[in-house]
């Protein structure tokens, strides 16, 4: 049985993990065998790290066939979006485009790029109800998307899967267009790796790609990469100076067999490196438990709440007729009774039914997020849905 290879409490139905997931149990004890190792010898293990940093980053870009080269590890998407966009070079009154339901720290990043370095920032406009989404189809999204370019558009920053709408944008045919008219694509890919299939291999005319490896993922806490195209390697100036900022010597300048991209990329300073050393042991879970599998997996079990939601609770899901558009988790509107309750929703379904769900709001009212993984199973679903029921019936939500 999966739940068996993760350390779940038996009272939580935890249905949150494009947010945040649960680390399998192998991951966990290896940060913890790393951690152990290094404080054998701590000096020695400094020494080293750098050789083991780049054995762990080789085999990431192979599982998402990438070259080792063009990734660096960071510890979250927001890190790795920051390297970008920031160190990207940009000329005074250029405009930057940025996503209307993109994450508010990401939206920061453009803004702060923007009022230091006197550049326009607007906002591009995406649909926003289920309305919007069930007329909504590959085409009219790209349609959508590029009506909104203007000549003065120089970077775009849009994400792969915008998470409150649960939509996949077809960022392969977005990419052929941003590319045509000289445009700098940057994709904020949080919510995609694991849950979809990425190879960076057909990204020739993405620019910018940041990922995170704990949602999805199932990875280490604080660890992620950015991947940038070759194109953009001697553009991009790093954020931070350290060692590795000017030609160095020693260990630091044999991290990434030579490539002066990779060397002023790299982690600065000494840290815990035990979470990014375990990324070994997440990669190697996956690969023994089968990519595909675990997607397919992933699919069915959003399917069936999708399913079960509409019977059991007369709630449908709010999704595009196109399935290309729809990531693999469920969105759906509050029940008007309970739109008052508002922030609090994700507080009170799990001190009152022990269920952890993620809820946001739109313009039209609060929405919640269903996001289930190999940990989970039909049966939890269907408890997870009595229990809503009964506090529906009942009216025990305040």
């Amino acid at each position: 049985m999966v739940k068996s290879l993760f350390s779940i409490p038996n009272n939580l139905l935890y249905f949150n993990s494009a947010n945040l997931s649960f680390c399998p149990n192998s991951v966990n004890e290896a940060i913890e065998t790393h951690r152990r190792k290094f404080e054998m010898n701590p000096s020695l293990g400094l020494k080293i790290v750098g050789t083991e940093l780049w054995e762990t980053q080789s085999l990431l870009a192979q599982f998402f066939n990438a070259q080792p080269t063009d990734i660096f590890l960071r510890p979250n998407v927001t890190e790795a979006l920051n390297a970008f966009i920031l160190g990207y070079p940009l000329e005074p009154r250029d405009e930057i485009l940025v996503g209307e339901l993109e994450y508010g720290s990401v939206f920061n990043i453009c803004r702060f790029k923007a009022e230091q370095e006197k550049l326009s920032l607007r906002v591009l406009k995406m649909p926003q109800n289920s309305v919007a989404l069930k007329k909504l189809s590959q085409q009219y999204l790209i349609k959508h998307i590029e009506s909104q370019l203007s000549p003065r558009t120089r970077l775009l920053v849009l994400s792969h899967v915008v998470a409150g709408l649960g939509l996949q944008v077809p960022i392969l045919n977005l990419s052929k267009i941003t590319k045509s008219l000289g445009i700098t694509l940057a994709i904020d890919g949080a919510y995609a790796p694991g849950a979809l299939p990425i190879d960076f291999s057909q990204f020739q005319s993405i620019d910018f790609y940041g990922c995170s490896l704990y949602k999805w993922m199932l990875g280490p806490k604080g660890t992620g990469f950015g991947w940038v195209n070759p194109a953009n390697h001697s553009k991009l100036k790093p954020l931070m100076a350290g060692w590795n900022t000017f030609e160095s010597s020693g260990p630091i300048s044999q991290f990434g067999k030579g490539s002066r991209f990779q060397e002023k990329f790299q982690l600065v300073g000494c840290r815990d490196f035990s979470p990014f050393l375990a990324i070994k042991e997440l990669l190697a879970f996956w690969n023994q438990q089968g990519p595909e599998q675990i997607q397919r997996r992933i699919l069915e079990l959003n399917q069936y709440f999708q399913d079960q939601l509409n019977r059991i609770l007369s709630i449908p899901a709010v999704i595009s007729p196109d399935p290309d558009l729809n990531a693999p988790m469920t969105i759906f509107r509050v029940p008007q009774r309970f739109q008052k309750i508002g922030a609090k929703l994700a507080q009170k379904l799990l001190e009152l039914v022990k269920i952890q769900l993620h809820f946001y709001e739109l313009g039209s009212g609060w929405y919640g997020i269903f996001s289930a993984h190999i940990y989970n199973n039909e049966k939890e679903i269907d408890e997870a849905l009595d229990r809503v029921r009964f506090l529906m019936n009942k009216a025990a939500v305040h």
